[in-house]
């Protein structure tokens, strides 16, 4: 009677196998920085909402011939309209939140109507329909919003053009940098921008967190 061996793999060839895959599988995550890649989405992201702030700034310019801050309806316009201007994009002055229900340009431009669900009031760019109303809701119109998700504002004295600016979470965006990063050096934002701002290129001793105002860079909209 024959005996008919079967077979297969032995327990050292299935290891062996094994292992090979797990390096492989190292190797690829290694490649693909899968936390990288969600960073680089989240700064997609915030691009696209820096440009939208942007685009709906330079819309409400070209109907008014001012900008959001310029507004007399506030307390403490900020005239004339080539004035220097820093400030984050959750103040009312900004145009996305606003004073009240009724008249967005009530009270001071430097306050924040914000609420746990973003802006309490719609702001100037809202209520002229240059930005829409779901807007508002964004992260960095709610309440104690993380350093990454605010956005600032940077318009330099006697120069027309308007900047937006963020902490940027990805090391990819991290490496780009333009002059208008550098003009932050030189502006501070009471209790939240320090007196010196790094940019993106300087050089650290240690990687710092890139949570904190004071260690983080900033990349502004448009890039250069």
């Amino acid at each position: 009677m024959k005996i008919l061996k079967s077979k297969g793999f032995t327990l050292i060839e299935l290891l062996v196998v094994i292992t090979l895959i797990g390096i492989l599988a190292v190797a690829v995550l290694s490649a693909i920085n899968p936390i990288e890649q969600i960073n680089k989405a989240r700064d997609a992201g915030r691009r696209a909402d820096a440009a939208q702030i942007l685009k709906s700034i330079d819309r409400y310019f070209a109907s008014t011939e001012e900008f959001p801050w310029n507004n007399t309806g506030w307390t403490d316009a900020i005239t004339p309209i080539s004035a220097a201007f820093l400030g984050r994009a959750s103040m009312n002055g900004v145009g996305v939140c606003g004073g009240d229900a009724t008249t967005p340009a009530t009270g001071a431009h430097v306050t924040e109507t914000i609420g746990a669900n973003g802006c309490t009031y719609d702001g100037l760019l809202i209520a002229t329909e240059e930005l829409k109303g779901q807007f508002t809701k964004r992260k960095a119109f709610r309440t104690t919003p993380a350093a990454e998700d605010k956005f600032y504002l940077v318009k330099i004295a006697n120069d027309p053009s308007v900047s937006v600016c963020f902490v940027p979470s990805s090391k990819a965006t991290r490496s780009k940098w333009n002059a208008v990063t550098g003009q932050l050096k030189s502006l501070a934002l009471a209790g939240d921008l320090p007196t010196t701002v790094q940019d993106c290129t300087d050089q650290f001793a240690s990687e710092p967190t890139w949570v904190d105002n004071a260690t983080s860079c900033y990349v502004c909209i448009p890039e250069e």
